[in-house]
């Protein structure tokens, strides 16, 4: 029995070690921060490299910023805009996303809500169009530049707020605006003739993405700009005051456009400044998104008992789709039920840089497909029309 405890202790005790050393590897080497550069010009490899910011650059808890870039091979370009939550009240700013709240992911009830820095495995943990080693990405050989996201205002803010949570005050600083503009200034005076060029972004960043293609297409003026958000609907009377009282966006005067009910909508068709930028829009979605009704929810002080808020927040994607693709705008979208899981009656959130690029499937095309398609091919492509009628 000595002997059988004495080995048992030595087994476990490996086991704890090996844990250590692994978890120690990957954070200290595996997701250690790229290499710094200053101009993308000392880049000759095809690895991330960091562009770090001072200045009027920070996150939302005054942790330093940074984008990362890529080189590619060709002249193409994308420019990506991280997702990582939002709020816009001390409840919801009170809350921030740490390692445990990731064990309250399948509650209903949104737990946490915003990154108040820079995650370290970015930008190593970029798959799916940025993959550099699978065929079926075309956009491998592009140079890419990864703008993350710590700020909690959908990249556009510009005030720095004190919020009260637990009896403790504490600010948060909705700093997106001065970290868009930093790192667009960065990417123009690095890419100054891009061949295409698309704009991307996933969950908050679809929202980045849409806000800030505008400002990109007015620099590469005369060129066609691709604009990709993946992850994006969410209908509230409230964005009129969080977007320009409590983030002090400047919709209107700064941003360009009327806040109605739905922001991402308000982006693209109720623009106050120039319509006649050349700008294809590519919009995804899926239809259960296990993320964005419980935001909806929150934002909306909708109870979460049934699924009943799942339901109408789908209802209310599928008909904001089916308005742009009716706009006239030049719009392309995919949705899609891939991936449903009926326990939770869910479905996955966003598809551009993880697993999911390759195999989510609507009408027996794949997601990397359709982009493709709609990029590399400029054919207009929309997937999932059957959903939208649903």
């Amino acid at each position: 029995m000595k002997l059988f405890l004495g080995i048992l202790r030595w087994v476990v005790l490996s086991i704890i070690s090996i844990l250590i050393i692994g978890f120690l590897y990957l954070y200290f080497i595996y997701f250690a921060r790229p290499d710094a550069i200053a101009k993308v010009d000392e880049v000759h490899d095809m690895g991330w490299h960091t562009i770090p910011f001072k200045g009027n650059t920070l996150c939302s808890d005054g942790s330093e910023f940074a984008i990362f870039v890529r080189k590619g091979t060709s002249k193409n370009l994308v420019i990506y805009f991280s997702g990582g939550g939002a709020c816009w009240d001390d409840t919801t700013c009170g809350e921030p996303i740490s390692l445990m709240s990731a064990f309250d992911s399948d509650s209903k009830d949104l737990k946490s809500f915003y990154l108040p820095s820079l995650l370290r495995f970015f930008p190593k943990a970029v798959g799916g169009i940025g993959d550099t080693d699978n065929p079926a990405n075309a956009f491998r050989d592009w140079n890419f530049v990864f703008i993350p996201y710590c700020t909690a205002d959908l990249h556009i803010g510009n005030i720095t707020n004190t919020y009260t949570f637990d009896g403790k005050k504490f600010e948060i600083h909705h700093n997106g605006r001065n970290n868009s503009l930093s790192a667009l200034d960065w990417v123009f005076a690095n890419f100054k003739e891009p061949d295409k060029v698309m704009v991307a972004g996933e969950s908050a960043g679809a929202y980045g993405s849409a806000f800030w293609t505008p400002f990109v297409a007015d620099h590469y003026s005369g060129k066609k700009i691709y604009q990709l958000s993946d992850g994006a609907l969410l209908t509230s009377n409230r964005w009129k005051e969080i977007l320009d009282r409590v983030w002090q966006s400047e919709s209107t005067h700064f941003l360009g456009f009327q806040i109605g009910k739905d922001i991402f909508e308000d982006a693209l068709m109720d623009r106050t400044d120039s319509t006649k930028r050349q700008i294809k829009y590519l919009h995804s979605n899926t239809l259960y998104d296990e993320v964005l009704p419980r935001f909806s929810a929150s934002l909306n002080h909708t109870p979460t008992q049934s699924n009943h808020f799942i339901d109408e927040w789908s209802i209310n994607t599928r008909a904001s789709m089916n308005r742009l693709h009716q706009s006239g705008i030049n719009y392309n979208y995919f949705i899609t039920d891939w991936g449903y899981d009926s326990l939770r009656h869910a479905t996955q959130h966003t598809i551009t840089t993880n697993e999911f690029y390759y195999s989510t499937k609507a009408d027996g095309i794949s997601y990397a497909e359709w982009l493709k398609k709609n990029v590399i091919d400029d054919k207009d492509l929309s997937l999932g029309k059957k959903l939208l009628g649903k």
